[in-house]
């Protein structure tokens, strides 16, 4: 893991740091102008604070175009997240406190990665 030098052991963390990322996937391409890829998006857990007291969850995500392209025209059919995984965009460790509590906590915010959508796509070319 990524690590703050000069920074005491067990306290130097870099926050947020990827440790592991992939991207990838599979397409196919047919003769007869119809196509299809399989893609995915990985990151692996890591250390959302210098001591990784809270740790930011990983996530791997996949979706899956398929289509039709013609020499001037295109249709495509997107499936995002494809298996509806449940994972976070954006992840910041903040202090937050809400109205009525008497003390802050650090914590986990998030912005909540995509849930399962279909999106439909037409293209022309001029």
């Amino acid at each position: 893991m990524p690590r703050v030098v000069g920074a005491p052991r067990g306290d130097n963390y870099v926050e947020l740091a990827p440790t592991l990322t992939s991207t990838g996937g599979l397409g196919f391409q047919f003769q007869n102008g119809f196509y299809a890829n399989l893609r995915y998006r990985y990151m692996h857990d890591r250390p959302a604070v210098q001591d990784a007291s809270i740790i930011a969850q990983g996530y791997f995500v996949n979706d899956l175009i398929s289509g039709y392209q013609a020499k001037k025209w295109g249709i495509n059919l997107q499936i995002q997240n494809l298996f509806n995984a449940k994972w976070n965009e954006a992840m910041f460790a903040q202090e937050t406190r809400l109205k009525g509590e008497s003390a802050s906590v650090e914590e986990l915010t998030f912005t909540p990665g995509t849930p399962f959508m279909v999106k439909i796509g037409l293209t022309y070319k001029i």
